[in-house]
């Protein structure tokens, strides 16, 4: 994803978020980048870490079409996002 390279160029680079860039769909999913790990998973919450950070994922219907080379493809009605830096 060219667009999220030039975006993070600009303000000031990769290392900002804990290098955790993601894209949702309101009521399809999303997409996450630079994930290392899944650390928890159910049809309504998914847990996934990434560099120093880590995302909370609450909604409904997950399913985690694809996961490669740290990047993550989830289908699902995504309600809520919790970004924190990974210390807990």
């Amino acid at each position: 994803m060219r667009l999220y390279g030039e975006i993070l160029k600009k303000i000031g680079g990769e290392d900002l978020f804990g290098g955790a860039r993601y894209t949702v769909l309101p009521g399809r999913g999303g997409y996450f980048q630079g994930v290392r790990t899944v650390g928890e998973f159910s049809p309504s919450r998914v847990i996934l870490g990434f560099r120093r950070a880590v995302l909370e994922i609450e909604g409904s219907g997950f399913v985690i079409e694809k996961y490669c080379d740290g990047d993550l493809e989830l289908s699902g009605n995504i309600v809520s996002v919790r970004l924190s830096d990974g210390t807990r």
